[in-house]
């Protein structure tokens, strides 16, 4: 069984802590372009399967950019 460690630890010391911060928005960053890059890949994929027009083809990136739009304001 762990133990925790008391708070003023020197795992726990502002630097740690900051570094371990950036770790972490560091790695939900890199999550998110990678659901990205699949999204835009599948929507490529999409676009050249069905030959779509231009005009088409850019609309359906526009309702992409709101649906992530939405989203995000959904974390706030």
């Amino acid at each position: 069984m762990m133990r925790k460690q008391p708070l003023n630890s020197p795992n726990h010391s502002p630097e740690a802590l900051a570094l371990q911060l950036a770790q972490a928005r560091n790695n939900e960053r890199l999550r998110c372009a990678g659901v990205i890059s699949a999204r835009l890949d599948a929507l490529a994929a999409f676009i050249s399967s069905q030959r779509l027009e231009w005009h088409d083809a850019a609309e359906l990136l526009r309702q992409e950019a709101s649906h992530i739009d939405n989203q995000a304001q959904e974390l706030h």
